[in-house]
């Protein structure tokens, strides 16, 4: 999978002072804005295997790297002192930085019960159950780390805990090759990790249309809708996350002659709400800005062989 310049940013008006002798103090400097463009690849591995005519095992063991570009903007009509200025690319470099981070993400393994003939002849029901597994590496609180000057990270790997997951899915043919599809997944984390934080409870939706061609060739189309919660670090909101977004989806399946069909999908984004910046988020007479990431463009490639 490749997700496409994601943009995040907000504005700022702290630097980092360093002293002579080394010591480090954060005051106010004239604002200007951190602007982040992040791009993600990420490759799983899964399995799956038949435990009878009507249920399933499955685990992905995802990989990903995340390549982070920060810059720092000035704002037309404001000056800047050198002293300020450097004070100022020292705290951005604290905040972010250009880096390109790899690693294994959090995991996910399910049980699952598919059934034919649910509501009408030649439907689809799929109802998997299960947990991700903290395999991904997680950051120490980022706002504690800011607030003191010192460098941190806000982009994750992982949770650092066990979350249920449920995944529902139906398919209803309607008319000779063409077919409607909807499905319902949540990921509930209820207790925080062991650097005090809790991740987003998530909620992802769709719906669409699936049409096949023929044996080689099917093609689908569809709305995907997903509701972040608020993540906390130590009880407090990470401001960072809670977003509603939707996207519309394109794809299409080809089987090939050698036993190993491939999808290929568009994510194209159409909306996206952060709920930070239409909270309760007055501090210091002005409205703080989220840093929450608006989404690209996404692109998914998918080979699936069985033995």
């Amino acid at each position: 999978m490749r997700w496409f310049d994601a943009q995040g940013g907000h504005l700022e008006d702290e630097g980092v002072f360093i002293s002579l002798n080394g010591n480090r103090k954060i005051d106010k400097v004239p604002e200007h804005r951190h602007h982040v463009v992040l791009n993600v690849y990420r490759f799983d591995v899964g399995l799956k295997y038949l435990l009878g005519s009507q249920w399933i095992l499955e685990a992905n063991l995802p990989y990903e790297s995340k390549v982070q570009e920060a810059t720092i903007e000035k704002i037309d009509g404001v000056e800047y002192t050198q002293e300020q200025w450097e004070a100022i690319e020292e705290n951005g470099f604290i905040h972010h930085r250009n880096e390109t981070y790899t690693g294994l993400t959090d995991s996910e393994v399910f049980l699952g019960y598919y059934r034919l003939g649910v509501l009408a002849e030649g439907d689809y029901f799929m109802g998997r159950i299960g947990t991700s597994i903290p395999f991904g590496k997680t950051e120490d609180d980022p706002w504690k780390l800011g607030e003191k000057g010192e460098e941190h990270l806000h982009i994750q790997f992982g949770t650092g805990t066990f979350n249920p997951i449920l995944d529902l899915h139906y398919n209803l043919p309607i008319y000779k090759g063409l077919a409607s599809h909807t499905s319902v997944r949540a990921k509930l984390p209820f207790y925080e990790n062991s650097k005090t934080y809790r991740g987003s409870n998530e909620l992802t939706y769709s719906a669409g249309l699936n049409y096949r061609l023929n044996k080689w060739f099917s093609f689908r189309s569809g709305y995907l809708g997903i509701y972040q919660s608020f993540a906390h670090w130590d009880g407090g909101i990470d401001k960072n996350t809670g977003l509603l977004f939707g996207m519309a989806s394109l794809g299409t399946s080809i089987k090939t002659p050698f036993n190993v069909p491939l999808s290929l999908s568009f994510l194209l984004p159409l909306h996206q709400k952060t709920l930070y910046d239409d909270s309760d988020a007055f501090v210091d007479g002005k409205y703080e800005e989220s840093d929450a990431f608006e989404f690209g463009p996404l692109v998914s490639l998918t080979a699936l062989y069985s033995f």
